[in-house]
């Protein structure tokens, strides 16, 4: 491969329509600055972004552009060209979607540098409490069941009534945002690129004017008829002028703060649909959300989100939110290849699974090439295929957001040095474990080999440029190793 023309690690590029605004272009050039990185312009095209980045080679990339140059088919085209550069099949560089309604809105996320260390969470799924020193979590798993943890106080349980409140639970939401000041949003339960519904129906939020509109379970059946199913089939226009005659509360807006999102099981959030109505935009635009991680498509087999949780989660503070995204996205390639190998190279791209089953021809192709093969199409398969390309991860990569590690420690403690130009990890075990332990490099490896002093604890490894994962470790209570990474 031809050597980068560039060495820069960070590479932020604006949509060439959008740099032709001086506001927009000041924010591709702020966000370089801010990284010592370059700057240049794109055509919007998958074919494009291949070519600039198999030149430039960065290893973290920030693509901004204005609303109208984002939708799913972008998404999935920016997710085969990051994984294209080279040939081996991980993501070749850590990447994030930058956009707003105005160019100022996004220079807030641009300024922002101070870590997140999330300490208030406000979900309508469960999370591990242990690691916020408060929350609201709306239940997913019984209808008007949720949970609520005060600072220094163990989490109570509590029910809703429709006697109690009959808007439904998303006066609850509602309440919590503007009192507490979440800085973690996690959801599932029903969404669409225009609002988020609690779960079973109890109320929901429409994204419209760039804020949140709170609309009650009886106004639910009215927006429905905007939506003809899981997908958004209304015009947005008309569904703005609803929204503004039902004269809807709103969340409460601030940029006082940072917050981040991940939307692990919503179908569509992470879908801009080329427009500053959508939720997305709004959460990156006035509600201080400076990263946001959502499907574009229909979900259905869900390893992408909760994946992106899992890990994120499980790291207890180790992994920031980006760097989890990055991870969870090369487990899932790994998984793909380890049990259904071949099923890497073939793509989905289609705006829904019964849609990509029909008519995605690329995709039909080459699941029946596998199946050819004797490969059983079971849905693991397709769902891995499915999820690799139909999430979008938004913000600045760079930044971080991650849990506090001294709240509920991870069982292992790990130490990265160098010693004669490798890169040392050192892991030590402050309880017994077992488990994968996935790791960014803290620098980029050129073809790099792992060896370890005790090769008795590791099952397996997956080493490559920028990351490791160790598929499954194993130390007891008091126990250390040491692994080496050394570059060609």
């Amino acid at each position: 491969m031809v050597a980068p023309a560039f060495s820069a690690e960070y590479l932020a590029l604006v949509e060439k329509s959008c740099s032709a605004d001086p506001a927009w272009e000041q924010v591709g050039q702020a966000l370089a600055k801010k990284h010592a990185g370059d700057y240049a312009t794109w055509d919007g095209t998958e074919a494009g972004l291949l070519r600039i980045l198999q030149e430039r080679q960065p290893r973290y990339l920030a693509l901004i552009a204005k609303p109208d140059a984002f939708y799913a088919a972008t998404v999935r085209g920016i997710n085969r060209a990051t994984r294209s550069v080279d040939d081996d099949p991980w993501t070749d560089c850590r990447w994030g979607l930058i956009t707003g309604r105005t160019a100022e809105d996004v220079m807030k996320v641009v300024q922002t540098s101070e870590p997140l260390i999330i300490e208030r969470a406000l979900c309508t799924t469960g999370i591990d409490l242990d690691q916020v020193d408060s929350a609201l979590v709306l239940s997913d798993g019984g209808k008007g069941g949720f949970t609520t943890k005060k600072s220094g106080q163990a989490p109570q349980k509590g029910q809703w009534t429709q006697e109690k409140d009959p808007a439904g639970t998303v006066t609850m939401f509602a309440d919590y945002w503007n009192q507490n000041n979440p800085q973690l949003v996690v959801t599932s339960s029903h969404a669409t690129q225009f609002n988020l519904e609690m779960p079973f129906g109890l109320g929901l939020l429409a994204s419209h004017d760039g804020q949140f509109h709170v609309l009650t379970q009886q106004q639910r059946n009215t927006f429905a008829k905007f939506l003809g199913g899981a997908m958004f089939t209304g015009k947005v226009e008309e569904l703005g002028q609803w929204i503004d005659t039902t004269k809807a509360p709103t969340l409460q807006q601030s940029d006082a703060a940072s917050r981040v999102w991940v939307a692990a099981g919503n179908c569509l959030i992470g879908d801009a649909r080329g427009t500053s109505e959508s939720m997305v935009v709004t959460a990156l635009s006035g509600c201080g959300f400076k990263q946001f991680v959502g499907y574009v498509v229909p979900t259905w087999f869900g390893n992408g989100g909760w994946g992106t949780l899992r890990m994120w989660q499980g790291s207890c503070g180790g992994l920031s939110l980006s760097e989890a995204y990055f991870l969870n996205q090369q487990a899932l390639i790994d998984e793909t290849m380890t049990r259904f190998p071949g099923a890497e190279k073939v793509n989905f791209d289609s705006e829904d699974i019964e849609e990509g089953m029909k008519r995605d021809r690329g995709f039909i192709t080459g699941m029946n090439a596998l199946a050819a093969k004797g490969m059983k199409m079971e849905k693991d398969v397709v769902g891995l295929v499915h999820d690799r390309d139909v999430i979008a991860f938004w913000g600045d990569p760079l930044w971080v957001a991650r849990f506090d590690d001294k709240r509920k420690p991870h069982a292992l403690d790990s130490r990265w040095s160098e010693r004669d130009g490798k890169a040392i990890l050192t892991i030590s075990a402050r309880a017994d474990f077992s488990g994968s332990f996935p790791q960014w490099l803290p620098k980029r490896l050129k073809a790099p080999s792992f060896r370890s002093n005790r090769e008795k604890a590791i099952d397996s490894t997956v080493i490559a440029d920028d990351f490791l994962l160790i598929r499954k470790l194993t130390l007891k209570k008091g126990e250390s190793i040491e692994c080496e990474i050394t570059g060609a």
